[in-house]
């Protein structure tokens, strides 16, 4: 699913923290589908200030999140183009974030 398919009201942008930082759009129903600690975050009411600028910062670089990111928006093709140590960085977010999807693309991908 490419982030400019999502629906304006689903966007949410995850913000890494290179210098500069990196700014991913993804769906905000996906995230808190596939991860269990975004979908807590998401569920706390957020301020006006927030909600309008609509974005959450990670303490992720980027190349730490491209697989994370290709998972949600369903980029097999990226996810195809990942290095042997890419999928143990996965690994890393995918515990962190409670997303079993990635999980199950890093235990299928590294057997």
């Amino acid at each position: 699913m490419s982030p400019f398919n999502v629906p304006e009201s689903d966007k949410i942008t995850l913000v890494t923290s290179d210098e500069p930082p990196q700014r991913y759009i993804v769906s905000r129903s996906r995230l808190s589908i596939l991860s269990g600690v975004f979908r807590d975050l998401l569920s706390i009411p957020a301020t006006v200030e927030d909600k309008e600028k609509g974005e959450i910062p990670l303490t992720e670089k980027a190349e730490e999140l491209k697989g994370f990111i290709a998972i949600i928006r369903e980029d097999d093709e990226e996810l195809e183009k990942m290095y042997p140590e890419d999928w143990s960085g996965l690994a890393v977010v995918a515990d962190k974030y409670n997303c079993r999807t990635a999980t199950r693309e890093v235990v299928s991908h590294t057997w």
